[in-house]
């Protein structure tokens, strides 16, 4: 081997000699395989066993056998061969392939509507990569980003943190969600500063469709008669439906709406769908991959 690997008084071509004269069960045998002169053989079979502090052979008339202590490195040594002889394909496999852990991360109100479904195109044709997903508020997303925890979180852009790279994916609509019974219920168009005397059912502190939904009603000047705060999106369906409150709900949550009327808001509003990753000048082959997916995936969807 061209290259030394030294551990601990040998290295990786002393291992070598030593296998092969352990598989020939000769001196002799073992330098003709390995195109060497036999005394440049023997001189590194006797570093290696100075080295490790014990004879590795008994030398015999006309052949050698190992020693206990050479039959008890011998299958050590070999692994230790085969693992560096492994080394430069798997270096060119990371260095081309797409293979190894990725840390992926979306907010609540975007994983299962959006995200999920897309998981099981990606693992299929990215078999190697171990994909590790983690839903959790936009704030914890962007702390385990910047922290290094987490490769990419797919939210609702944009947020704050110094050295994040932050890429829009598409736009997803919002609209009022109203009971099936409510006197809105058959318009096509609504302008939000109309709803009044309403309950507005929102997410609670945390969630960035709270954020979202307040800001979207400031801006019409539209008031309510009270608020009621959920932990989850499912939650906030089924109060619609039972005639508690009203909302203001994405588009990618329509699979929720059943027994609900969901009503194009005017003038058109929508939040931004993207992801954040750290500002590297490395990125993974597996993050680039699954970044390059979902602008495939949204391409796909808009023809």
């Amino acid at each position: 081997m061209a290259q030394k690997m030294r551990t601990r008084g040998f290295d990786l071509r002393q291992l070598e000699y030593f296998c092969a004269v352990a598989r020939t069960g000769s001196f002799t045998k073992a330098a003709d395989d390995l195109g060497i002169a036999q005394p440049s053989l023997s001189e590194q079979i006797a570093r290696l066993e100075e080295g490790l502090g014990g004879a590795l052979f008994e030398r015999l008339n006309r052949r050698v056998e190992l020693t206990p202590l050479g039959e008890a490195i011998l299958g050590k040594a070999q692994a230790l061969l085969e693992d560096a002889a492994a080394l430069p394909e798997c270096f060119e496999r990371a260095r081309k392939g797409m293979h190894g852990p990725l840390r992926v991360g979306a907010i609540p109100t975007i994983l299962p509507y959006y995200l999920t479904p897309l998981l099981k195109g990606f693992t299929e044709r990215y078999q190697d990569v171990e994909l590790h997903v983690r839903e959790g508020t936009t704030a914890e997303l962007v702390e385990l980003v910047l922290e290094g925890q987490m490769d990419v979180a797919v939210v609702s852009l944009p947020v704050e943190g110094a050295g994040l790279v932050m890429k829009e994916l598409f736009r997803d609509p919002l609209y009022l969600a109203v009971p099936e019974g409510h006197a809105l219920a058959g318009a096509e168009k609504v302008q939000l500063r109309r709803v009044s005397e309403e309950r507005l059912l929102i997410l609670k502190d945390g969630h960035c469709l709270r954020d979202e939904t307040l800001a979207v009603c400031d801006r019409a000047r539209a008031r309510f008669s009270g608020q009621f705060e959920a932990d989850q999106f499912l939650t906030i369906f089924e109060l619609i439906r039972a005639g508690f409150g009203v909302s203001i709900v994405p588009e990618m949550g329509r699979s929720l709406s059943q027994g609900c009327r969901m009503i194009e808001i005017e003038p058109k509003v929508s939040r931004r769908v993207g992801y954040i990753r750290l500002e590297r000048r490395y990125l993974s082959k597996a993050l680039e991959a699954f970044t390059g997916y979902l602008r495939e995936t949204v391409g796909a969807r808009k023809q």
